[in-house]
């Protein structure tokens, strides 16, 4: 069966922290969410709908990773009544720079203070019920409005690509209108409202996408997500290596160096959008 491709927009209702590597006493945030970070509260949101009582994570996660495959999620703002969204690209001489879908360029750190703000936090003791001592930081979150200081602040929304080879399963995530995602979201943080969900014909930039395969493709020219390092040479970019919990094989997922999103080869490649929402480049 072959799969089909859905762009997805979700609105931030709240601000937004997908953990990152800290600095000193600020605890950073990814300008995007990754796949893997969606597809948790995706299972999270089906498996509380199907039983209120005893929701079985586990073989909703499952079903998730057999019959669906997710792009990341990167922020947009509405541009002539549609949202474009801003990708990440390595640049020889500029090093990482934001595009949008219509071409606009911008540099990473003004794009960081459009995006960002900073909110303060602590640890607090139970028994004096007043900050732990040495527990008093910072940390950024993805703010709902562009602060672009206009009268009429611009929203910010989160856009990707849901493929789906499940017609059931599809059906069941269209109706999911409202989520929860990142940290802090017992604090509020992290809520997000689907504004639009349609099939698509093409990826980000207009890039193709082959839907007839085992698993997803898409022939571009950098990577829009975290990326196996096999096959790549000649790579401007950077390298992150990936690790986590596991929760549906019940261990600790091994840590893997990667190229992040935004790196460049050279000419066009096939990817293939793997379960755990890596990209794997596949042979010329």
């Amino acid at each position: 069966m072959s799969w089909t491709m859905c762009r997805w927009v979700w609105q931030l209702k709240s601000p937004l922290h997908i953990g990152w590597l800290p600095a000193g006493a600020l605890n950073r945030t990814r300008l995007y969410v990754p796949a893997r970070a969606l597809w948790g509260t995706l299972t999270a949101e089906l498996a509380r709908r199907q039983s209120r009582t005893f929701p079985d994570y586990k073989a909703v996660g499952q079903r998730l990773l057999e019959h669906t495959r997710l792009s990341y999620l990167f922020p947009a703002e509405p541009v002539g009544g549609e949202w474009k969204a801003w990708l990440p690209q390595y640049q020889e001489n500029r090093g990482l720079v934001w595009i949008r879908e219509d071409g606009k360029t911008e540099e990473d750190c003004p794009f960081r203070m459009r995006l960002l703000s900073t909110r303060p936090g602590t640890a607090i003791e139970s028994v004096s019920d007043t900050a732990a001592e040495g527990t008093l930081r910072e940390f950024e979150a993805i703010h709902p409005y562009w602060c672009d200081g206009d009268d009429l602040p611009k929203p910010v929304a989160m856009v990707g690509y849901l493929f789906c080879k499940d017609v059931a399963l599809e059906q069941e995530l269209k109706a999911i209108q409202e989520i929860f995602l990142g940290g802090d979201t017992r604090y509020g943080l992290g809520r997000l409202i689907r504004v639009d969900c349609s099939h698509a014909t093409s990826f980000f930039q207009g890039a193709e996408v082959d839907l007839g395969t085992p698993e997803p493709v898409v022939r571009i020219g950098f990577a829009m997500a975290h990326t196996r390092m096999d096959g790549l040479s000649g790579v401007i970019g950077a390298m992150e290596c990936i690790a986590g919990w596991d929760m549906v094989t019940g261990g600790l997922k091994a840590g893997e160096l990667t190229w992040t999103p935004g790196s460049c080869w050279t000419e066009k490649r096939h990817c293939a959008v793997q379960e755990d929402g890596l990209w794997q480049i596949q042979p010329a």
